[in-house]
């Protein structure tokens, strides 16, 4: 059995450290990123604790338009143009390669193995999770902690509700707004 932490959405890596930090984490811990912005993955050239990916988590593996922030180019970013925040600049997007992420865990995982899932895509978190759920690649996640953007983006409350919903009466998976929400738990332990 593996134990791993997925970073979907890394950043400048600030949630793998608070999750090092953390109670329940262990040196066993198998670490990967994804990060598709250049402006911020540069902080994983030299990081050796980490099995980085500059592509963006997605439902295929293709290259898709990516918007960064006019004004924060180092948060905000996202994949998806009916983003309503983050001043994502529509006119200069840049081409990322993506990543089928249902795919890359079903190619690389087996459900007896104990992962945490981070998520913070900006938006995207609904095609990949109900991507994941229609697939059963969402089986193989014990932890889920999920940045959703229904505020910052055009999605309906029903499409929304439906999806905590289904998550929700997945056996075994425990759903968390946050990544500290859990390192709140794991320290009261």
């Amino acid at each position: 059995m593996k134990k791993v932490f997925l970073d979907c959405g890394g950043n400048y890596g600030q949630s793998i450290d608070r999750f090092k930090r953390a109670s329940l984490y262990s040196p066993d811990f198998i670490i990967y990123s994804f990060e598709p912005n250049p402006i911020t993955n540069v902080a994983y050239k030299n990081r050796q604790d980490i099995i980085f990916s500059d592509k963006a988590v997605w439902i295929n593996d293709s290259t898709i338009n990516f918007y960064i922030s006019k004004r924060h180019k180092y948060v905000g970013s996202s994949l998806m143009a009916e983003k309503t925040s983050g001043h994502i600049d529509l006119e200069h997007p840049i081409v990322v390669q993506t990543l089928d992420f249902s795919k890359w865990l079903i190619d690389n995982f087996d459900k007896k193995d104990y992962i945490l899932l981070k998520m913070d895509i900006e938006g995207a978190e609904y095609d990949v999770l109900e991507k994941m759920i229609k697939d059963g690649s969402i089986n193989y996640i014990n932890k889920m902690f999920i940045e959703f953007h229904s505020d910052k983006m055009v999605i309906e409350k029903d499409r929304h509700a439906k999806l905590i919903n289904a998550i929700s009466q997945i056996e075994g998976l425990e759903l968390l707004s946050q990544l500290s929400d859990y390192i709140m738990e794991s320290k009261k332990r």
